[in-house]
């Protein structure tokens, strides 16, 4: 689905901005400049059922000094790369300054699609706001004001006329090679580990132009069947920065993923799961992604120690009961080769089409066993069940009370069909409709 990127100076209001476009206070907000830090992306929904990711990034100010000022404008900077629409914002209650003029210049160059934004204009016809904007080339904004949710509407139709003309890019049909992406938090061995999986004996390697921007895709033909990498260019860790850097690392994950068949994420066993990796595998259930947890550095793994790191890796992504853990060690090779049949063994599952007569006797089965309960003063009724997409599987359930399914026989559903349908290390996505 398309990315979406908040740019502009520190403190103009991209997370106020953020948030009032959410629904939420997501991002952290506050008077001092760089402070955005925490959670920076949000499923943004429109009416016409579409959705995209909105990406609220750091400051683009090039007069900082040390580290983190350096990674924050590179992070603005990989925004504007991996954005399908940018929202460029300015603070027209201030002078503009040079590094608006800076950024105005990068975006147009980058030819990235862009809706200027004029932030803290009480009357979007404010001439004081279109005087400033005019001098830098701009004749076309939104005004808005983000704290008072003033000039939403308009922008979100801006949005959403963008969003409709791209649709999400499908990967259902793509089933000549399985697409994967290694993902992970910085330093535990995502290159290493790609490096080692494509230079497997008997593996045919060849590079193929990427499709978006500086993606690679890496062709690999194993045992006679074809998988392709998704590689992106690699982030490093900085003392002090890690913050600025996490948030860089989830900006690409995401795209990663949305290119993807399956993923893999790759955990240090000395760290375990942490909240980055928590973030990271609910982005993929969310975008129904199968996924399997890989613990490198299985070398320096003391013995014995292999089932209490499982537990606890378990335990972090209790949500996620039936994930796939598997050990490897990306140094030596060991047990690389395994994760070949575990992605194809989740690829096969991920793009199942399960039989319209059998998936209806396993509906009607559940309900037997399971009363479906009241919903509205009436009984929950059940008609029928079909298959309406894959990757990942995505079942059409038509019943009495379409809106009014509670959440708990949602999920038990779900877990229901998962089960009996073999599915397991597999999001599925069940809805319901009206007959």
């Amino acid at each position: 689905m398309p990315l979406i990127a908040i740019v502009g100076r520190p403190n103009v209001g991209k997370s106020t901005l953020f948030n009032a476009l959410v629904g939420g206070k997501r991002a952290i907000v506050g008077p001092e400049r760089g402070i955005t830090r925490d959670r920076i992306y949000a499923r943004l929904s429109f009416p016409s059922g579409l959705e995209a990711d909105l990406v609220d990034t750091g400051g683009f100010d090039t007069t900082g000094e040390g580290d983190f000022s350096t990674l924050m404008l590179r992070q603005t900077m990989q925004a504007i790369t991996d954005a399908d629409l940018l929202l460029c914002l300015f603070d027209v209650q201030s002078e503009l300054t040079p590094d608006d003029g800076e950024l105005v210049r990068i975006i147009r160059e980058s030819r990235v699609p862009v809706i200027h934004v004029a932030n803290k204009v009480d009357d979007p016809r404010a001439g004081h706001a279109a005087a400033q904007l005019y001098e830098l080339g701009i004749s076309e904004f939104v005004g808005i004001s983000a704290r008072k949710k003033s000039g939403l509407p308009e922008l979100l139709d801006k949005v959403g006329s963008f969003v409709s003309a791209h649709p999400e890019e499908k990967l259902q049909g793509e089933t000549d090679a399985v697409r994967v992406s290694i993902l992970g938090r910085p330093n535990v061995g995502k290159s290493l580990l790609l490096n080692r999986m494509v230079g497997e004996e008997r593996a045919i390697v060849s590079p193929v132009a990427g499709t978006t921007r500086d993606y690679l895709d890496i062709r690999v033909t194993r045992e006679g069947a074809d998988f392709v990498f998704v590689d992106t260019a690699g982030i490093r860790r900085k003392a002090r920065i890690d913050d600025a850097l996490e948030k860089e690392s989830v900006m690409r994950s995401i795209k990663n993923i949305e290119m993807s068949h399956v993923c893999l994420l790759l955990v240090d066993p000395a760290e375990g799961v942490t909240e980055q990796d928590k973030r990271i595998c609910r982005i993929m259930t969310d975008r129904g992604r199968a996924f399997a947890l890989i613990v490198n550095k299985s070398d320096l793994i003391e013995p014995g120690s292999r089932v209490a790191i499982r537990e606890a890796a378990k335990h972090e992504l209790k949500f996620l009961p039936d994930v796939k853990v598997l050990f490897v060690s990306a140094l030596t090779g060991r047990d690389v080769g395994r994760i070949f049949p575990i992605v194809e063994d989740l690829f096969a599952k991920t793009t199942m089409e399960a039989p319209t007569p059998k998936i209806n006797r396993i509906l009607e089965n559940i309900a037997k066993s399971n009363l479906p309960p009241i919903a509205k003063g009436r009984p929950l009724k059940f008609y029928y069940i079909n298959q309406v997409g894959t990757v990942p599987p995505q079942f059409r359930v038509v019943t009495n009370v379409p809106g009014d399914i509670p959440e708990n026989y949602h999920r038990f559903l779900v877990n229901t069909l998962k089960k009996e349908l073999s599915l397991e290390g597999v999001p599925i996505k069940l809805r319901f409709a009206a007959r």
